[in-house]
């Protein structure tokens, strides 16, 4: 296997000077400008070297995924704790604090991001650049216009990604999006999907105290790109995702998952209009329930195709998914199609009418694991399904949602141009602010 040898250094590289050019270009003025790495060629026992971002919660069962087939050779974690354990169980690894360190390292093949999602962005744009293949999860940012810089930099250096929808790889997804691709249903009018998971911290006030930060964390670089604010042990190790500027609630952490399936069988691509309701928004964190409509296009004339997202309870009555609790149903002209996303079976409903009908043999390709398809087309063997062209899509439509959501008013959306064409106070959460500096 050959092994890239120079490297540019990035460590101390600001955050001023990494975004340099304008939001237009999509990525920083700081771009890798030696060879990328070919990930075609290799043999058939050859193993990646992965580096791993974020070795506690998911990070830890993501790394174990990987490690079952590729070698860990490098451990980063702001925890010491955590990166201690994750050091237990691979102690040929180098271990870092900061992932612009590890980065340096000469002999990374790809990484695994596992950060909170404000870092995400952050870890996986200057792996990209230098040629580093990545695995990172979802939703692939906290903000739209991240997700988008994350699709045009995957694109123009030509890495393999994937998002981390571990389910976008199950058959018991891809048999869904086989039967929506191949119109079972007929004509396909609307979409419901419901979530009853709630949380911690929803809707609750932002902390007032200011307690010391731990010796093993080092505060500043959890935060990253994040604009300042206290340590409080309510945001790690599990709390910020419902902390606007660091998670985006309860829709964002499930909405990737829960919504994949539909998205991908119908190809919706983006939503024309957003319509949300919840409690009054609340300028720092997300609420417990919400309730998302969007309506995406399709031919000229033609009534728009809705999407909903319920919160548990809050589906009306004839839209609440029978015997679902995280999951969809979508209805069309012969029936509906109704989608577990915790397992069991797909119902095709009511039963007579589809009694007779012929359903599609299998088609998609159906990898050993999500992670396997992303190392085996690191290697050169196949594709990945959730890259960044299609993971970023999917992120910047919940997202949009959010949007609508914190800026109170239905959106009338311009996907393409991440712009909401009613609203210009959306622009702020659509492009956030950022530390220019830290670290």
């Amino acid at each position: 296997m050959t092994k890239q040898t120079t490297k540019q250094t990035i460590y101390g590289t600001t955050r001023r000077r990494f975004l340099g050019t304008a939001a237009a270009a999509g990525f920083g003025a700081w771009v890798w400008k030696g060879p990328y790495r070919a990930a075609a060629g290799r043999s058939a026992n050859d193993k990646l070297n992965v580096g791993v971002i974020g070795t506690g919660g998911k990070g830890r069962g993501n790394m174990n995924a990987v490690a079952r087939t590729e070698n860990i050779v490098a451990l980063c974690d702001v925890d010491q704790r955590r990166l201690a354990e994750a050091g237990e169980q691979h102690p040929a690894a180098r271990q870092y604090a900061d992932f612009r360190r590890m980065l340096e390292q000469n002999d990374i093949d790809a990484v695994v991001v596992n950060t909170p999602d404000h870092t995400h962005a952050a870890a996986s744009l200057p792996a990209m650049e230098l040629g580093m293949h990545v695995y990172c999860e979802k939703p692939l940012t906290n903000s739209i216009h991240d997700a988008r810089r994350m699709a045009e930099t995957a694109a123009r250096t030509g890495v393999v990604t994937q998002m981390g929808n571990q389910m976008h790889a199950s058959d018991h997804l891809r048999r869904v999006v086989e039967l929506l691709q191949a119109g079972v249903l007929g004509r396909v009018d609307k979409v419901v999907t419901a979530c009853h998971k709630v949380l911690r911290h929803s809707g609750s006030p932002l902390p007032t105290d200011t307690p010391p930060v731990p010796d093993h964390l080092d505060w500043d670089l959890w935060l990253g790109p994040a604009p300042d604010r206290p340590y409080h042990p309510v945001y790690h190790p599990f709390g910020w995702r419902v902390f606007w500027g660091l998670g985006s609630g309860n829709f964002a952490d499930m909405g990737c998952h829960i919504l994949d399936a539909p998205y991908w069988g119908l190809d919706l691509g983006y939503p024309v209009r957003i319509e949300t309701e919840g409690p009054t928004p609340d300028s720092h964190v997300a609420p417990k329930r919400m309730i998302v409509r969007y309506q995406f296009e399709r031919e000229p004339g033609s009534a728009p195709l809705e999407v909903a997202w319920y919160d548990g309870e809050l589906a009306p009555a004839g839209e609440v998914i029978e015997g679902v609790s995280d999951g969809v149903m979508v209805i069309g002209e012969r029936g509906r199609l109704i989608y577990n996303f915790r397992g069991g079976a797909t119902r095709l409903v009511p039963e007579e009418a589809f009694a007779d009908a012929e359903l599609p043999e299998p088609s998609l390709p159906r990898p050993a694991s999500h992670y396997i398809e992303w190392t085996e087309a690191c290697k050169g063997r196949g594709k990945t399904a959730s890259d960044f062209q299609y993971g970023a899509m999917l992120t910047e439509v919940v997202l949009a949602g959010v949007v609508a959501y914190r800026v109170g008013e239905p959106l009338d959306w311009d996907g393409p141009g991440m712009h909401a064409k009613n609203c210009p106070q959306a622009e702020e959460l659509i492009r956030p602010e950022q530390r220019e500096t830290w670290g």
